[in-house]
């Protein structure tokens, strides 16, 4: 087994699978299952409803409310199936039919309100929580859940008990005493964590007329969406008229006895109900119009008061106080030895339990650094687990929710992890030949060095010119108005390829102070990329030639390589000369750009933690397009692809719009466009639009840039 470090921390938070209902608009018998189904699930009360228009679509408050809750799927109860799916998918939701929300799908990892230790099965000991009679109001039911006639008959008193109530004081009252049976279903099911942090809030009272629809399911998406760890946030859906209510508003004014953190005491809503309509609720339940306009808080010096009548109103949305991300779960920390075969982590659950059901399920979502690195697709968390799923980028596993826990899943190589990306993209890749070239020089060493001052400046120096080089300096003294013929290409690459290769001492190098070049060059010949040797210019055939410091050149006379002919070394006053030449793999590699592709996978690696990446890749798609990625791999769980130019104005249009199609064909989280000189600012602009439509991030890496990684 491959072990990764001596031990890890992951945190495990325990929580149960979320559902957002999908209801025909209007639909008061859909708005009643819906509700009845999450009444019998463990988070019930957190999950949204929403009505479908006719046309298929959403409110756009609706589609934000959904976002905000971070539900795991949608669930059809009663829309068309043609627009149920249009609607998951524009959520990007799988979908499952209300029928069968047990049985199929990321919804049913769950478990019922019943199995919870932290539940009392009763309200004091001998009465069950309150639902509404089966026929009874539909804000009711909004408000202390409901239960199908199947659904009741099953529930194990024992365990948990329930009441039906007719009479609607009752079920008013009961949501101010925390005693209505969709109570039950918040119970450890918290948020983990809130950002930006909630704070403590006025009452919120959601008045209905007409038992309206709206107004129901207004009321119950906002409830979804408010604090259960971190602020109070008391949220009452109440009928216009209360006149039969004898309790009221005493019983409304004890539950406004709160902490006096803010002003007013209570907001007032309505999807029906008209601003007059509200000013004169609140005057008939004692409230008063405030002094101040607008939501005060007085978040340290109020918490030891508490508020007292005469208790004050505002006609407000309180929306925007709902907007937070979040995330819920119950939370253990776990220190294990981390292998990739199989880690096991091993936990008493943060969940207490008083029941363990047959079906009794939940999602444990894992974080710690091992995974951090992970690129966030479904291809990778099937390498993790047959039952791993990223949310919001975090890695779920489903469980049996159990007292004591065991999971069990794999850490795979960002390599693994990447291949599997690309495995689910195209048809077929490899290393490129550039990459196949950039892999055999790739080391830790290397990349440091190419980072560091003139290193890079001395290889290009150093670097024999190739056909391509000499094309250019043949055009160039030619003139763009006479084009190179094939005659005089052919002529370059054929002169090119008998030239030997380039050496140059210190002096000569042609960059820099020669104490600097002196530096550079020994620097290079530390890594294994330069060799030293002496210059010898023969009397009998003329040419110079280089040898390199071996035991033949080190002892006895000079002697010309070509016709053995007798000489001296290349001297000045200070004595020999010692002259500098490339390895040869490093000699071709420049010359194909290679190293700077070395560069940019330097920089990356000095940007990010973990890393995995190819200094070239041609990859084959379904459809037989054949296309090159100069830098390809894993950033912190980001897929990563890049063009790297030797010159920044070789990034032309058609070049951009390429590199980009393949960043979308792969699913890129991030594009790199890279060169070792600066790169036109219509270039970038241009890369930074396409990038912005297809919402891939771009990291622009030009000359200073690969240097820099040496110094942070």
């Amino acid at each position: 087994m491959q072990q990764l470090s001596q031990a890890s921390f992951f945190t495990v938070a325990v929580r149960p699978a979320r559902a957002v209902y999908l209801i025909a608009e209007g639909s008061r018998a859909g708005f009643r299952r819906a509700v009845q189904e999450a009444t019998t699930r463990w988070g019930g009360a957190c999950e949204p409803i929403v009505e479908v228009s006719a046309d298929g679509s959403l409110a756009g408050l609706d589609t934000q409310i959904v976002e905000t809750a971070g539900v795991d799927g949608a669930v059809n109860v009663d829309v068309s199936p043609d627009h149920a799916r249009a609607t998951a998918d524009s959520l990007g939701l799988d979908l499952v039919p209300i029928d069968d929300i047990d049985r199929w799908g990321k919804t049913r990892y769950t478990t019922h309100p019943a199995a919870l230790r932290l539940s009392p099965s009763t309200v004091d000991g001998s009465n069950g929580y309150l639902i509404p009679a089966a026929d009874a109001a539909l804000w009711q039911t909004a408000v202390a859940g409901d239960l199908t006639a199947g659904h009741l008959k099953d529930l194990d008193r024992n365990l948990l008990s329930a009441r039906r109530t007719s009479f609607d004081n009752e079920i008013g009252e009961a949501q101010l005493r925390g005693q209505t049976l969709l109570g039950r279903t918040t119970v450890s099911a918290a948020e983990q964590w809130a950002s930006p942090a909630p704070l403590d809030s006025p009452t919120i009272i959601w008045l209905t007329r007409s038992d309206s629809v709206a107004d129901c399911v207004g009321f119950w998406n906002m409830r979804a969406l408010r604090s259960l760890r971190f602020a109070s946030m008391p949220m009452y859906l109440l009928p216009e008229d209360l006149s039969h209510w004898s309790t009221w508003p005493s019983a409304l004014h004890q539950a406004l006895r709160r902490p006096g953190r803010f002003t007013p005491d209570v907001l007032l809503m309505s999807a029906t109900v008209e601003m007059e309509g509200l000013d004169a609720f609140a005057s008939r339940m004692g409230l008063r119009r405030p002094t101040d306009s607008g939501i005060r808080r007085f978040p340290d010096g109020g918490g030891a008061t508490t508020r007292t009548e005469p208790f004050t109103y505002l006609i407000h949305d309180p929306h925007a106080l709902l907007l937070f991300r979040r995330e819920y779960g119950e939370n253990v920390l776990v220190d294990v030895p981390v292998v990739r075969e199989q880690t096991t982590l091993r936990f008493a659950s943060p969940v207490p339990l008083k029941a363990v059901f047959s079906g009794s399920k939940a999602l444990a979502r894992i974080t710690g650094e091992p995974l951090d690195g992970l690129p966030r697709r479904a291809c990778v968390a099937t390498l993790v687990g047959t039952n791993a799923f990223w949310h919001n980028g975090d890695l779920q596993l489903a469980i049996g929710l159990r007292p004591e826990l065991r999971l069990e899943f794999r850490i795979p190589t960002l390599a693994a992890a990447a291949t599997a990306v690309l495995t689910e993209r195209t048809r077929s890749h490899v290393p490129s030949a550039k990459g196949m070239l950039g892999l055999g020089l790739l080391s830790d060493e290397a990349l440091e060095a190419l980072a560091e001052p003139d290193v890079f400046e001395a290889i290009r120096q150093l670097t024999t010119p190739r056909g391509e080089e000499i094309a250019r300096k043949l055009q160039k003294l030619f003139g763009k108005e006479q084009p190179l013929t094939f005659e005089q290409k052919e002529f370059a690459a054929q002169f090119a390829g008998r030239s030997e290769r380039t050496f140059r001492s210190a002096d000569r190098l042609g960059h820099g102070t020669p104490q600097a070049a002196l530096a550079a060059l020994e620097r290079l010949v530390g890594i294994g990329w330069a060799e030293r040797g002496f210059a010898i210019t023969c009397a009998g055939c003329g040419l110079t030639s280089y040898l390199p410091l071996t035991s033949g050149s080190s002892a006895g006379p000079g002697r010309c390589p070509a016709c053995q002919t007798g000489g001296d070394y290349a001297r000045t006053d200070r004595g020999l000369v010692v002259n500098y030449r490339l390895d040869g793999r490093v000699d071709h590699a420049n010359d194909q750009g290679v190293l700077a592709h070395l560069m940019v996978i330097g920089a990356l690696k000095q940007r990010y933690k973990q890393t995995w990446l190819l200094p070239g890749i041609d990859m084959t798609f379904d459809d037989g397009t054949l296309r090159e990625a100069d830098v390809f791999g894993v950033c912190d769980g980001r897929m990563v692809s890049g063009e790297v130019k030797m010159s920044g104005a070789s990034f032309t249009a058609d070049q951009i719009e390429k590199d980009i199609a393949i960043a979308v064909r792969i699913k890129t989280d991030l594009y790199v466009m890279a060169a070792t000189s600066p790169i036109p600012a219509e270039a970038t602009d241009l890369a930074a639009a396409r990038c912005a439509d297809a919402g891939i991030e771009l990291l622009v890496l030009q000359r200073d840039d690969l240097r820099r990684a040496e110094v942070e």
